[in-house]
């Protein structure tokens, strides 16, 4: 009990077993089974339909990424590097597509860590920024 905060001691304080006390802070804070597969499924969702924004930055594309990937292994379901990978490389828009097919070619991507590649896709970035600042 006291290692609760108040705001948590008020909503346990009046139960008897620890038993109670527990499953009313699981219940508050894990929610419950279906309450889970439902999250689970918006977030797999979320991850499938993701996609890099036209004015995004690579930076701010993968802060978006992996912020759904921790709510969704928050739940208990995990992904592999590989589909990480997949994932970004997908997600990206249309002129980006040489150079996702030049890393497919040159690289051996399953061997490729996902900050690796956000390397590789930030120095691009700067080469498009660079082409589009002289085109201008």
């Amino acid at each position: 009990m006291c290692a609760l905060s108040e705001e948590e001691y008020n909503k346990v304080h009046s139960f008897i077993s620890a038993k109670q006390m527990w499953d009313t802070l699981a219940l508050t804070y894990e929610a419950s089974l279906e309450v889970k597969h439902n999250k689970l499924s918006l977030l797999a969702c979320k991850y499938e339909l993701f996609e890099m924004e036209e004015s995004e930055s690579i930076q701010t594309m993968f802060g978006r990424l992996k912020k759904i990937v921790n709510e969704i292994s928050f739940i208990g379901r995990t992904y592999d590097n590989f589909d990480h990978i997949d994932k970004l490389l997908r997600s990206l828009p249309r002129k980006w597509r040489p150079q996702v097919t030049t890393l497919g070619a040159s690289k051996n991507i399953e061997k490729l860590s996902l900050e690796e590649l956000i390397g590789l896709l930030k120095v691009h970035e700067l080469e498009l920024q660079q082409d589009d600042a002289g085109r201008k």
